[in-house]
């Protein structure tokens, strides 16, 4: 999706929290959007990890769920700058990526 839209550019992917991780390291982009529910290391910890390594990357937590403990544990405990369920709009989603971008940017 983030693709077709002409004002972003998606520079990596990954498979995993683990991968997230390192490929974070590694392209140090302005926004990454983390699926909570990861394989090898769930979002919320690569979140955390991502956070201490590289504060000024933004980090979107994505997820099914639309849950307040969730959220919480995404945003308070692990440092996502905006949490988003993935049944929203493509246009909320759009502006909560611009969102968490211009907040690393000030």
């Amino acid at each position: 999706m983030l693709s077709k839209w002409a004002d972003f550019e998606v520079v990596g992917e990954a498979r995993d929290g683990r991968e997230a991780v390192e490929e974070c390291r590694r392209l140090l982009p302005d926004v990454v959007i983390m699926d909570v529910s990861m394989p090898e290391m769930n979002g919320i910890e690569a979140t955390w990890r991502i956070s201490e390594c590289c504060p000024d990357v933004g980090v979107l937590g994505l997820s099914m769920y639309d849950s307040e403990p969730m959220l919480r544990r995404m945003m308070e405990r692990a440092g996502a700058r905006a949490f988003v369920v993935k049944s929203a709009p493509a246009s909320v989603i759009r502006e909560t990526v611009r969102s968490v971008a211009r907040s690393g940017s000030e």
